[in-house]
């Protein structure tokens, strides 16, 4: 059990590392586009920053900030079943809103990834260069929606498999709670 929870521990950890290098990147993209939008700076042509680039930007930042939460949260539930048993009601709350919460982030973020992509696009539209290769505008967006939903899947199992740990640890729970009946 002590080397499931270390497994545990390394992989809540990596996440959290991985979390907090995305939210470094698009960190970094938001004073850029605060400057610009305040004139502040120059207009590089090459990175020309909408309203809805600023909105989306936001939201991702929200939607990284508040999975950083939760993976803080399922992290200090874990470290603190060294002390006490992983099996409690607590426990298995922690980790069925965790679960939840995977879930209803990848759904938000790949909506967000729609938006990005849909505005991206209506920017092909008005270039000819674009159809360089031969390929339409639907079937680009077919593959890059096909990659989108590919991307999201791993967060979806991640999602499913802490629900899974969740209904486990409930299973564990009751299973103390009769053997601590039967002594």
């Amino acid at each position: 059990m002590k080397k499931s929870i270390t497994y545990l521990k390394y992989i809540i950890n990596f996440l959290l590392i991985a979390l907090a290098l995305d939210i470094v990147s698009k960190g970094m993209k938001f004073p850029l586009i605060v400057l610009e939008k305040f004139d502040l700076i120059h207009k590089n042509p090459s990175a020309d920053f909408s309203n809805s680039d600023f909105i989306l930007l936001t939201c991702n930042l929200i939607l990284l900030i508040y999975m950083g939460w939760l993976l803080f949260k399922l992290r200090k539930t874990v470290y603190d079943s060294e002390s006490k048993s992983l099996f409690s009601k607590e426990n298995k709350s922690v980790f069925k809103k965790v679960g939840h919460g995977f879930i209803y982030y990848s759904i938000a973020i790949f909506i967000i990834r729609v938006m990005e992509l849909y505005s991206e696009k209506m920017g092909i539209i008005d270039n000819p260069s674009a159809y360089d290769f031969g390929r339409s505008l639907g079937y680009s967006l077919g593959y890059n929606l096909g990659e989108l939903i590919g991307d999201r899947i791993p967060l979806l199992v991640i999602g499913i498999f802490i629900l899974i740990l969740a209904d486990l640890i409930q299973n564990g729970y009751d299973l103390k709670q009769e053997n601590d009946l039967t002594i």
